[in-house]
Formats: C-alpha cells, structure tokens, sequence
C-alpha cells in the first residue's frame, strides 16, 4: 500500500532544489529554454507557484510511502475550486529511479486519486513533457486524455 504523507521543510528544500533542476534540463530538451538561462526560470516558474513553500495555500507536497521499502518517489499537487467543482493539477510526480518499472507509479496514481475523492476533487489535470513517452505511457494507462497538444517541427536538424 502506497500513501502520501506531507513534507516537512527539509524534504522541501530537497524536493525544491531537485525539481529546479529537473524542470530546468527538461525545458532546455524540450527546445523551450537556452541551457544558461534554464536554472533562473525554473527558480522563478517554481517560486511563484510555491510562494509560501510547503504552506501554499491550495498547494500539496507529498512523500509516497511504501508500506514495505519506504520512501519511493514525490508528488506535488494543487487544489482548486471553480464554480462549485474541485480540480487537481499536478506539477510534479516522480518515481525515484530504483523503484521504476515496478508497479509503484500505478499504484501511487491509485493512492493520489483514492485521497482527491476524499475531498471530493471531480477532475486531474497535469503537463507531459512530449519526449517522456514512459509517463505518457503511465498517464494513458491510467485513463488520463489529452485535452490539448502542442506540437513542433524542426526546420534544420538541432
């Protein structure tokens, strides 16, 4: 069994400081950002988001647990009301590399969804990188639809 259980600042500062680094490399493959100004975007993309750190209003920074091994990956979601319906975005959900491929990402998705039902969430939303076929893979699996695509086409190889 899998839960979420929210951070405390240390695993914060850890998870803040990874997630800039990740958000980052993925934007520069992604061809959005130059790799010299990835870093400063990211911190400023995350900053505004996340204000207030872990006690953001409406914002959720979770560990998942495995009842057995442990610590296996992060998520972080926000919350928001609109018109009387209650809607999830995630911004972040890694499966820590060791634990990939196992099952833990499915059976997180079904924790994550088990929790929003508790506070009546009636939607879940997220951004896929187009070149993480594997999380794309994850999403669809799980009954995720896209609901907007972006797409591109280089002129000149890269």
């Amino acid at each position: 069994m899998i839960t979420l259980v929210r951070m405390n600042e240390e695993q914060y500062k850890r998870f803040f400081e990874e997630t800039i680094r990740e958000y980052a490399e993925e934007n520069v493959k992604e061809g959005r950002w130059t790799p010299s100004e990835s870093i400063g975007r990211a911190i400023k993309e995350t900053n505004e988001l996340l204000s207030k750190g872990i006690h953001t209003n409406g914002h959720f920074l979770c560990s998942l647990h495995h009842e057995v091994v442990g610590a296996i990956g992060t998520i972080w979601y926000e919350v928001k009301e609109n018109n009387g319906e209650k809607s999830a975005f995630i911004y972040s959900f890694k499966i820590y590399e060791e634990f990939q491929g196992k099952g833990y990402g499915k059976q997180s998705l079904i924790a994550f969804e088990t929790d929003l039902a508790s506070m009546n969430v009636s939607s879940i939303g997220l951004h896929v990188f187009g070149h993480n076929k594997r999380a794309y893979q994850l999403y669809t699996k799980m009954g995720y639809i896209p609901t907007s695509i972006k797409m591109k086409k280089y002129l000149r190889s890269k």
